[in-house]
């Protein structure tokens, strides 16, 4: 019999048994036509039968609209619903008048009087009333009447509605209630008349009687009425099979979680996991939708009450999602697909938040048709993933077809286009039982490719580490594996060979340390550690390695850590590649680079020196040419006084210039030799920019400029670094703004960066600025901006290249900016030393004060024993008038060796000790003394005070040492700790008291609205020798300025008629240049008046300071403060007298010995010169003597007579200066 034949025998056989049952159970109908023809289906078909296949889904298809059979041919159509003993079941499904309410307000009159008239209640005569999503109730109305033997029977009505939310019942018998039952979704189980998903009702219906029942009905889920009327019996049989079908899913369920759970615990992959989540959801939306989870847990898990109905349904989709993407390795293998999986897996995720504020009518149906959209792109993957050719699609299709049919069919049936039945109510069972099923088959077959793969992944590793073996062995590069300890683990033929070693066992019987055999520099292999420490390797490292046989090679190593799972290094790796071949062509090519280099250097050097040397040939030739000039005609007879001093006065003028340009030259030697130091001072910041401030504003007055210094208070009162040099870079700076300025202002701003610990001065020009090309070469040796500047303007060109030196060593910097045509701005930063505990200047007035204050010179009273070996006789008469003041007792040697034997004799508290003396220097004398155990402090008075000359006094046995020229605080300061005080005469002399105030020539204007004050003030004036012009208004001052001739003006803050500040405007638009300075009460604001551009600022009562104004603005400026005090001191000034008259044949004797030849004898003038000079008040012959000195010393022969010269002409200016 072939298989078209046993199939159209059963199909017809079916047909009999559902037409006979008229409406019964069609799986009765299935079962006893299968059973009926046993063995149709178990004989083996032959393969020619085989095409018959679509008879089976034929048979599928007669198995799922057969209960539609059953819905449809119904017999109770009649007036009444009849039913007798033999009635087991009554599908009432198409035995309905219905009424739909969409108020949910009528009531059970309301209902039954509709049912009366036109609008009442319509007949429901075809198949399932299903009304899908609806928010309306509806009541329902049928009659039953009974007709058996029994008086009474019983019978149970069943709504298959398990989600329903509310249910009514009402039965009427001849307009009476006869039976009421109620029925909520979140009522408790024991209130129902029987415990089941199902809402029912049980009825008890009288012989022979008819009752209507009225069914009100309302769901937020989809609304179906599949309604059935069961004798209790029948009912019992058909739970029992349901409960162990919901049974039976709910186990296997359960089981195939628990086997996921331990397969995803064993091979810990995230597509397990997904999918063991995926089932967790999809077991708690079938739970949830058939009401079982309520039923087996109770209303205390609320997690399983319907509301979260649809939150199980999205998160499922996530899993199921995220399962996809890994299962199907969508992101390898099919990026767009995958973009269209994180798409959907998006929206999902946004579909789960949104359902959240949304009703849960609304989010249900969305989720419904979101579903059958995801099945579809499950689908639709599932076959693009299978033509790429994973091996797990074709399941995965598969399973994705079984829920693509059950969840379609289940979607179709709720949203009422297909009736319900036993195998359509549960299809989502069915489907979801079916894929997880076929899941699990996909997921094992995976763990089986997998396999597969790391068995030929396995093989291929085998393969791969003979191959790299081989290539270990036989790799020209080194390559090793060391412990954490630095010990060789491994390590290949061509290492052992590169670090001397005949092999590679050799070299790991050896067991060198690692890092010492690849790493000749301790100072590298710290590097080495510390790298790795920090990143775990090294990459490239070039550095000299010592092979075993001592030689010396280069190697470029790589070392990297090797990680165990759990992140701990085990091991380092590393690579080892010889390049002293490469090296060494290198240090030859570098070799030749360098003297490239140098040769151009060289030349580009040589052509800069010979366009300064053209430079200067102009610039020197100048001065010379004046002075010259001048000299020959002072010669002339018939000169008369003021002539002779207008030729003097250029001469000194010229001479100065030149003087300027060879220090600049010299500085820059100095530069270029690295042997320009510094000497770090406590500085009074106030003083040195008074200094800068009274040297520079004549200069400027001159060319009729705006010059003002402005401050960013607050500023330090003392800084430490080194003030000449400090000087020097101002000067230098203003100089160059002053060259290039020939109209507007020079304006230089103080301010202090405290944090930084910076001094910075920016000096503002309104002169030609500069180019951007210009700027590029603006600090280089001997630049200027162009050949046409240096002819226009002249100069060296090393200026701003010795101040950009000079601010390096004082520890900042030199910025420029500049604007061509409209002016530059230098900004000049050097250390100011630790500021901590430094007392701040906050206002101008406070700056002026700080100023005026004349640091005094205590001179204190000690006794005791001096000797002092000093073969100079200026200094033995200076230091001997220091030390008489003091009341202590002084003993002159000329010579160390004299000094050594009175310091063996004993009796002298102190030694002063000059180093360069005739027969035996000073170190060689203290050496001997203590060589001989003489302990008597000895101060070594020297004008060599570098770091190593000091060394070597203290080696030699000196205590202390003295800096020449002498300065007096620090020599009387030190005297003071090793003599002691003269007990019973204390007494302290200042120097700047000992002298009466001194006196003046000339007239001053004193103006000021305040007759008291006007009187103090002239009467001071008065006594100082001035004449005194005094004004009470505004304008009358400015008229007595403009008549008179005055030297000086002062103005008090508040005059009438017109301000200070506006007298001071007016005076200098009409060309008066003298100094104006203003006074002003304490606590009064000075930044206006500082802004204006007063010479200077006095602040009430200004008795304490005029003094001092009148030294720095009426007398010539002094070269240098010693000057100062020398000329206060008439001791002091017998001294300079003798100094310089000694000056004509001390220079005799310099010349001879420089024509001659005789270096010692010259060494011997420098030295005496560099330590007297500037004691004398000369500080410039000592700084040039030391200098003549060192080349002396250094046997710079040429140089030495350059020095010579310069010394010998600074000897002659202050000769003739003095008046010889």
């Amino acid at each position: 019999m072939t298989w078209d034949t046993r199939l159209r025998r059963i199909t017809i056989m079916y047909f009999k048994k559902a037409e006979h049952a008229g409406g019964g159970s069609h799986l009765s109908c299935l079962r006893e036509t299968l059973v009926g023809y046993n063995g149709v289906l178990t004989q083996r078909p032959g393969t020619a039968e085989r095409s018959t296949g679509w008879w089976l889904m034929l048979l599928l298809l007669l198995f799922l609209l057969a209960p539609s059979t059953g819905y449809g041919a119904s017999s109770c159509h009649d007036e009444h619903i009849v039913v007798t003993d033999k009635t087991e079941h009554i599908p009432l499904a198409s035995c309905l008048w219905y009424l739909e309410d969409p108020s949910h307000k009528q009531t059970l009159s309301d209902v039954r009087n509709a049912d009366d008239g036109l609008d009442g209640f319509t007949e429901h005569h075809q198949g399932l009333l299903n009304f899908g999503y609806t928010e309306s109730a509806y009541w329902v109305r049928f009659d039953l009447r009974y007709v058996g033997e029994y008086e009474e029977r019983a019978y149970i009505l069943e709504l298959e509605l398990p989600l329903a939310d509310e249910a009514d019942l009402y039965l009427i018998e001849d307009g009476r209630i006869v039976g009421e039952r109620q029925f909520r979704y979140d009522q408790g189980w024991e209130q129902r008349d029987l415990n089941l998903p199902n809402p029912n009702f049980t009825l008890e219906l009288q012989q022979n009687q008819t009752v209507t029942a009225y069914l009100r009905v309302y769901t937020r889920n989809t609304f179906r009425l599949p309604l059935h009327l069961w004798a209790p019996g029948a009912y019992a049989e058909e739970i029992a099979i349901s409960e162990f079908f919901h049974g039976a899913f709910l186990g296997a369920m359960l089981a195939i979680f628990a086997y996921n759970l331990f397969v995803t615990l064993v091979v810990r992959e995230k597509g397990y996991l997904f999918y063991m989540l995926y089932l967790l959801f999809g077991t708690m939306f079938i739970l949830t939708e058939q009401v079982h989870g309520q039923q087996i847990f109770g209303h205390q898990v609320f997690l399983l009450d319907k509301g979260f109905l649809h939150y199980w349904i999205i998160i499922a989709w996530l899993w199921a999602l995220l399962m996809a993407r890994d299962l199907l390795e969508t992101k390898a293998n099919a990026p767009g697909l995958d973009q269209l999986l994180s798409l959907a897996l998006r929206g999902t995720v946004a579909t789960l938040v949104l359902s959240l504020f949304i009703r849960y009518h609304v989010s249900m149906q969305w989720t419904v048709i979101g579903s059958v959209i995801l099945v579809l792109l499950m689908l639709f993957a599932s076959y693009r993933a299978l033509r790429v050719g994973i091996p797990s699609a074709k399941t995965y299709l598969a399973a994705w077809s079984m829920v693509l049919l059950s969840v379609g069919i289940y979607a179709v049936t709720v949203m009422g286009y297909l009736p319900v039945n036993t195998i359509t109510a549960h299809m989502p069972q069915l489907g979801f039982a079916s894929q997880v099923v076929l899941l699990s088959f996909a997921m094992a077959k995976r763990i089986k490719v997998v396999q597969e793969q790391a068995l030929r992944w396995n093989e291929t590793a085998v393969a791969n580490l003979q191959r790299y073996r081989s290539l270990f062995d036989n790799a020209i590069e080194g390559i090793f594996q060391m412990s954490l300890g630095s010990r060789f683990i491994e390590a290949n033929p061509a290492l052992a060979h590169m670090l001397g070693y005949r092999s590679a066992r050799e070299l790991l019987r050896h067991s060198p340390n690692v890092l010492e055999a690849c790493f000749a520099d301790p100072a590298v292999r710290a590097r080495v550690r510390e790298s790795l420490s920090s990143s775990g390797q090294v990459k490239g490292l070039e550095a000299a390695y010592v092979d075993h046989q001592g030689q010396e090679r280069w190697a470029s190593v790589s070392l990297r850590a090797a990680y165990s799972p759990d992140g701990k290094p085990t091991h380092l790796e590393g690579t080892f590649v010889d390049i002293t071949e490469r090296k060494e062509r290198e240090k030859v090519e570098r070799e030749r680079e360098n003297e490239r280099l140098e040769k151009e250097v060289a030349r580009n050097s040589a052509a800069s020196k010979s366009q300064f040397l053209a430079n200067m040939s102009h610039e020197i030739r100048t001065p010379l040419a004046a002075i010259i000039g001048y000299g020959e005609t002072l010669m002339e007879p018939d000169l008369d006084d003021e002539q002779k001093r207008n030729s003097a006065e250029t001469v000194v003028r010229s001479g100065r210039h030149l003087l300027d340009l060879i220090n600049d030259i010299l500085d820059h030697s100095k530069i270029d030799a690295n042997k320009l130091d510094v000497e770090i001072l406590t500085v009074n910041l106030p003083e040195l920019i008074e200094e800068v401030r009274a040297f520079f504003a004549p200069r400027v007055r001159e060319k009729r400029l705006d010059f003002r210094i402005i401050y960013d208070f607050p500023l330090p009162e003392l800084i430490q670094t080194d003030p000449t040099r400090l000087r020097q870079i101002l000067i230098n700076l203003c100089a160059n703004a002053l060259k290039f300025t020939e109209r507007g202002h020079i304006h230089v701003h103080i301010r202090c960066d405290r944090p930084q610990q910076q001094l910075v001065a920016t000096v503002v020009d309104t002169g030609i600025g500069m180019k951007r090309e210009q700027l590029e070469r603006l600090f280089d040796p001997f630049a200027q901006g162009s050949s046409d500047i240096a002819r226009q303007y002249g100069g060296t060109g090393l200026g701003l290249s010795i101040s950009k030196r000079l601010c390096e060593l004082l520890g900042g910097s030199i910025r420029v900016r500049s604007q061509y045509g409209e002016g530059s701005e230098f900004e000049a930063f050097v250390d100011t030393g630790s500021l901590e505990g430094v007392r701040l200047i906050h206002s101008a007035p406070e700056m002026t004060g700080r100023r005026q204050r004349l640091q005094s010179v205590a001179t204190p009273r000690l006794k005791g024993r001096i000797l002092y070996a000093e073969d100079n006789e200026v200094n033995r008469n200076l230091v001997s008038l220091l030390v008489r003041r003091t009341g202590a007792e002084i003993v002159h040697v000329t010579n160390g060796a004299e000094a050594l034997e009175l310091g063996l004799q004993g009796g002298f508290d102190v030694i002063l000790m000059d180093i360069q003396m005739p027969v035996m220097n000073g170190r060689d004398a203290t050496r001997a003394l203590r060589e001989a155990g003489v302990n008597t402090p000895v101060i070594a008075l020297t004008a060599n005070v570098m770091a190593e000359d000091v060394q070597d006094y203290r080696d030699a046995g000196c205590n202390d040492f003295l800096a020449k020229p002498i300065d007096k605080s620090r020599f009387y300061e030190t005297l003071s700790l090793y003599l002691s005080p003269l007990q019973g005469e204390i007494q302290v002399t200042h120097d700047d008291q000992s002298e009466a105030d001194p006196k003046y020539d000339g007239a001053v204007l004193v103006a000021d609205a305040n007759p008291d004050a006007l009187r103090v003030i002239e009467a001071q004036l008065r006594g100082m020798g001035l004449d005194v012009v005094v004004a009470d208004t505004g304008p009358r001052a400015v008229q007595l300025a403009m008549a008179k001739t005055v030297r000086m003006v002062f103005l008090g803050h508040d005059l009438p008629e017109m301000s200070a500040v506006d007298v001071m405007r007016l005076l200098r638009q009409t060309g008066f240049r003298r100094p104006i300075v203003a006074y002003l009460p304490q606590g009064m604001h000075s930044e206006p008046l500082a802004e204006a551009g007063f010479d200077e600022i006095l602040v009430e009562p200004v008795a304490e300071s005029i003094g001092a104004t009148l030294a720095r603005h009426m007398p010539p400026a002094p070269e240098d403060q010693v000057v100062q005090e020398a000329s206060e001191d008439p001791a002091m000034k017998a001294l300079q007298g003798q100094f310089v008259a000694g000056l004509p044949a001390r220079l005799e004797s310099m010349a001879q010995a420089r024509q001659q030849g005789n270096w010692e004898q010259l060494q011997m003038h420098a030295h005496q010169l560099k330590g007297s000079a500037g004691a004398m008040g000369y500080p410039l012959i000592t700084e040039r003597a030391g200098e003549l000195e060192a080349a002396l010393r250094a046997q710079e022969l040429n140089r030495a007579n350059e020095l010579s010269a310069i010394v010998e002409q600074l000897l002659r200016e202050a000769f003739s200066t003095n008046g010889h």
